[in-house]
């Protein structure tokens, strides 16, 4: 079974949180394929992966490093 998600994240400092996660974003994540876009809401997250079990790890992976990249950004 395939899964998806599409998130966005309203953020202020969109374009620094993006700078920030680009690079990691260009690397390929085992079992799963993430596309990283800015948006007029702040920052859109894609994830297409294999199975629920990859979806879930790459979700936890991406939310985890948006959280520290906006955490370090606003201090």
């Amino acid at each position: 079974m395939k899964g998806r998600a599409d998130l966005v994240f309203e953020l202020d400092n969109v374009e620094e949180v993006y700078q920030a996660l680009a690079p990691e974003a260009k690397e390929q994540i085992h079992r799963s394929v993430i596309c990283l876009d800015k948006c007029p809401e702040g920052i859109r997250l894609k994830i297409e992966s294999e199975d629920l079990v990859s979806l879930r790890a790459a979700l936890n992976t991406w939310i985890r490093l948006i959280k520290i990249a906006w955490e370090m950004v606003k201090a």
